[in-house]
């Protein structure tokens, strides 16, 4: 690996002048504008109506950030916000997931930003403003610096706008904010600052930062707080955005902290990689501004009021319950068949209780991916499946569903998943002489398949639920494009493909672009597929930041299916009725209809956490995708409001509609077709 690092430049390298501000995008509104000199003030009120003001300094010679202070006493003084990234090349395109960039022949490259203040640009955006400062190199990128803020809310947005021209880019960053603490400061350079945080077990911690160096902390809800000024400042990642959609969970410590000279400096961090040979980088495609952001969360209280107050906006990484819904998360690799038949079908698997506490109703799991026997063609597979079932059924009850699965990956090409509507026994390939189906006296029926068609007989006979996993990428790079004038890609039982936050790109307002291309693409070619959210990782525990790669489907259905029963949830999935989300953007009623001269009208109900950005309403028409963005920018955080929307379709033949929040975090809903209803698409 070759490492070129710049040391971090915060100030100017020689005396001038107050650099030139800009301030003609600048709107009457909530939060007020105002310069001096030297200066820069934004004045804002929080939630319960206090004053707020952040003083940026104009002099290139001074720290960027003065003072955020409310009611004139200030929580942060003379702050410099940080930055450096990681650089690597990115092969076989921007949807590849098997290409570490550490193995790629030209090695990495590490930067630390360079900031040099050249000039201030203000901008209204909706009742927000945005303050940005020109200046900021950091290798092959260049950009900006901004701090946005949200009226109604001590919450803070942090972030670097950063472009690169070079190709094939693929990217990590950590950021951070080094504030001046004079009370901590003690004899020799030392400090006797303390920083708190929730550890993996959800303990509240205080410990005593000292030194220099950044000091990783392994942390639960990817926050970390101290007491700076007359307040604390906590600081944290997008909570899904940030993260990259790996294989395993393992929390590696993704904050930091560091206390020297009378600076107390707090940060989020990547690492560049982990014990397995694949872990996606974010993409950086040329031209693009990419936001490498962060959030603080500002208060007058301790440090663990600050910490609490940044747990509303995940709801404590837990999925709200809502009435006439159950949360259903599928695609998970757990061996649990393995170990459940070795340890007793009673024994609790880790992942159940750190999925009933993170709210989830009902899991489909994939068992035999790795592990078990599924080419077997003998006794040993109908063991291993009647372990499955077994198992399954009794790790289910009337608050916790869990439902089997397979990610089979046979004859239909790419990588795919089943799930049956009761246990079905079935080898993936036969023996010579052995027939498609057999009457077994233990088993029942035995299906033994030998190629696509009778894959799909079996679908077809036990009412199969059949979906395309990570569709376009990992193990279905190429699908389900090579199949979809298959018969069993355009059979009904083909429910579509999943979604997830695959890959990263941070230059987009949205997450898992790749497979919503999919989901339009398929709509296009006339067929009524879906998308559902999946997860797709491997053995979980408690200790996990599982969360940040999360996603969960909200199914409309009365009550949880018993285990005999979870057909119900299947079939919901079949009709549409559900929708996705990320968990701090909630869709409890949506509804797109027609409405007169052939316009699409979009209602809905929407709740969330952080300050929303936009609203979408996407269509196409057989032949092209269209979009229409609405903005969101006059949220407040913690919302629940009736929005209505519209489109000029033209012809249309389908739309659907999603939600996006200033973090990255989303919901939405499947298309529907132009006529009909839901329960009309299947």
């Amino acid at each position: 690996m070759r490492t070129f690092a710049c040391a971090l430049m915060l100030s100017a390298l020689c005396a001038g002048a107050a650099v030139p501000i800009d301030l003609s995008a600048v709107k009457q509104g909530s939060v007020a504008v105002d310069s001096g000199p030297t200066s820069l003030t934004v004045r804002w009120k929080d939630e319960a109506g206090h004053p707020w003001t952040a003083e940026f300094s104009l002099d290139p010679k001074a720290p960027l950030l003065t003072a955020i202070a409310m009611n004139g006493a200030p929580v942060i003084t003379r702050a410099r916000p940080f930055l450096q990234c990681t650089t690597g090349k990115r092969r076989g395109g921007w949807d590849q997931f098997f290409d570490l960039p550490p193995s790629h022949p030209e090695g990495t490259r590490s930067y630390v930003g360079v900031f040099v203040l050249k000039s201030a640009r203000v901008a209204t955006v909706g009742d927000r403003v945005d303050v940005a400062f020109d200046g900021l190199r950091m290798g092959i990128f260049e950009g900006s610096f901004h701090f946005r803020f949200f009226p109604g809310s001590r919450l803070v947005q942090q972030f670097a706008a950063m472009t690169t021209n070079e190709p094939d880019t693929a990217y990590f960053y950590d950021a951070g904010l080094s504030m001046t603490v004079d009370a901590d400061r003690r004899a020799g350079g030392n400090m006797e600052s303390r920083v708190s945080y929730y550890d993996t077990a959800g303990e509240l911690r205080t410990k005593l930062s000292s030194g220099p160096e950044r000091q990783p902390e392994t942390v639960r809800y990817r926050t970390i707080a101290a007491h700076t000024g007359t307040g604390s400042v906590a600081v944290f990642p997008a909570p899904h955005q940030y993260f990259f959609p790996r294989d395993f969970t393992t929390n590696m410590g993704y904050v930091w902290h560091s206390s020297w000279k009378g600076q107390v400096a707090l940060g989020i961090r990547q690492l560049p990689d982990d014990a397995t040979a694949f872990y996606p980088w974010s993409n950086a495609p040329p031209g693009t501004e990419q936001h490498m952001s962060m959030f603080l969360l500002l208060d007058r209280g301790d440090p663990p009021a600050a910490l609490s107050g940044v747990l509303r906006y995940t709801h404590a990484d837990r999925f709200l319950p809502l009435d006439g819904y159950i949360r259903f998360a599928p695609h998970w690799h757990y061996a649990y068949t393995v170990q459940a038949i070795e340890h007793g079908a009673d024994w609790i698997p880790p992942f159940k209780p750190v999925l009933e506490a993170m709210g989830v109703d009902a899991a489909m799991i994939m068992d035999f991916h790795g592990d078990g026997h599924p080419a077997d063609t003998g006794e040993t597979r109908l063991i291993e499946l009647q372990g499955y079932y077994r198992a399954c059924r009794a790790q289910s009850s009337a608050q916790f569903l869990l439902i089997p699965g397979e990610e089979a990956n046979v004859y239909f090409g790419g990588h795919w998943a089943l799930a049956f509507p009761k246990p079905v026994y079935w080898r993936m390939s036969r023996k010579v002489g052995q027939a498609f189906r057999e009457s077994d006296p233990r088993y029942g029926t035995v299906y033994n398949v030998a190629d696509a068609k009778e894959l799909l007989d079996l679908v077809r006979a036990e009412d199969a639920f059949v979906y395309t996993t990570h569709p376009r990428t990992k193990g279905s790079m190429g699908y389900p494009d090579q199949i979809r004038d298959s018969a069993f890609f355009q059979d009904p039982h083909w429910f579509g493909a999943g979604w997830k936050a695959l890959p990263s790109d941070l230059s987009s307002p949205r997450l898992g672009a790749r497979a919503f291309k999919l989901l339009d693409d398929m709509s296009n070619w006339g067929l009524a597929k879906k998308l559902m959210g999946e997860v797709d990782v491997f053995q979980i525990d408690s200790t996990h930041e599982l969360y940040a790669h999360m996603n969960v489907n909200y199914v409309k259905l009365p009550s949880l299916p018993a285990f005999d029963d979870y057909e119900k949830l299947l079939m919901a999935l079949q009709r549409g009725d559900f929708f996705t989300t990320t968990g701090e953007v909630l869709l409890p009623d949506a509804r797109i209809a027609e409405e007169r001269g052939g316009r699409i009208a979009v209602q809905a109900r929407i709740q969330h956490t952080f300050p929303l950005e936009m609203a979408e309403i996407v269509w196409g028409d057989g032949k092209q995708t269209y979009r229409k963005t609405i903005p969101l920018s006059e949220t407040h955080p913690f919302g629940d409001f009736a929005f209505r929307g519209d489109a000029e379709g033209d012809n249309w033949t389908w739309a659907r509609l999603a939600v996006w929040d200033v973090a990255g975090n989303g919901a939405f809903v499947n298309p529907v077709s132009r006529g009909k209803t839901r329960r009309e698409e299947r």
